[in-house]
């Protein structure tokens, strides 16, 4: 298999896993930062069992390979979750979701201003279909929306791109242990500043298989991606989520989007259909000096 290949697989398999967040996040009653203290702490624990099973002995050293580009990565990571967490108690998940997809237009300008990446034809065609279908979504959002959430929803995918982009930067560094130092960062302000959340136990059970299985499980693929594709790529792949997401509230909350919403998320996921066979089918992508 190939690394582009690897990279695409294992980033999409990354976002399936991580679809039913929003879900979860929409379902659990509390305080954002209420909820944020333990699903940092759980997302760190289930992630450092994940990397000590993966490494070994040889974890502090994949640690200190991270360099400053591992600080830079949990930070964004850290400061992303605070924003897309608040993001979805203000704005709901198809509204948050959808502003989040924003972050491969982001990827975009970082990785040809930062990275000196020249994009593929496919990959801008790509972008623009996604973008139209984001914008018939868009259009179709409820009167009662968020500008807070939809602004907090902004930066939020901003500085995914970030992360992307700085992962990329290093393609032969694993850049998943700088992770477990910005979930642990996630939980610090989430204990100072909002406290312990009060919960059911059912949502307790739900919490800690989200927060300390699957988001360190997903994270682990989507850090991994950038090493083999570009943060585009991994952004476009990112789409997923924004279609999986809302389905998920649908079906099993009873929010149901409109047709428009469904119109939009075809698109999407056609696109990244098409693009995905483009990418698996051809070559590396070129890359500039």
């Amino acid at each position: 298999m190939q690394d582009r290949q690897k990279g695409l697989l294992l980033t999409a398999l990354g976002m399936l896993v991580i679809s039913p967040d929003a879900l979860v996040l929409r379902w659990l009653s509390g305080d954002a930062l209420q909820i944020l203290a333990w699903r940092g702490l759980l997302m760190a624990i289930g992630l450092g069992l994940l990397l000590t099973w993966r490494y070994r002995g040889a974890l502090p050293g994949a640690f200190c390979r991270c360099g400053w580009t591992g600080v830079g990565c949990a930070l964004s990571y850290c400061f992303s979750t605070l924003c897309f967490v608040h993001a979805m108690g203000l704005a709901g998940a198809a509204s948050t979701l959808l502003i989040f997809s924003l972050s491969p237009l982001i990827a975009a300008a970082l990785a040809w201003f930062w990275l000196g990446e020249r994009l593929a034809l496919r990959t801008l065609l790509a972008i623009l279909v996604c973008l139209g279908g984001v914008l018939l979504i868009v259009a179709d959002e409820s009167p009662d929306s968020s500008l807070t959430g939809s602004l907090l929803a902004l930066a939020a995918a901003t500085l995914l791109a970030v992360n992307f982009t700085l992962a990329r930067s290093q393609p032969a560094v694993d850049m998943s242990p700088a992770l477990i130092p910005g979930a642990l960062l996630v939980s610090l302000l989430g204990f100072v500043f909002g406290g312990t959340p009060t919960l059911a136990a059912q949502q307790w059970l739900v919490l800690a298989l989200m927060a300390g299985v699957l988001l360190p499980l997903a994270f682990m693929l989507i850090q991994l991606g950038p090493r083999w594709i570009s943060a585009t790529e991994v952004g476009l792949l990112l789409l997923l989520e924004v279609v999986l997401g809302p389905l998920w509230v649908w079906w099993l909350l009873d929010e149901a989007p409109g047709g428009q919403v469904l119109l939009g998320g075809s698109i999407i996921l056609l696109a990244l259909l098409g693009h995905s066979l483009l990418s698996w089918r051809r070559g590396p992508r070129p890359v500039s000096a």
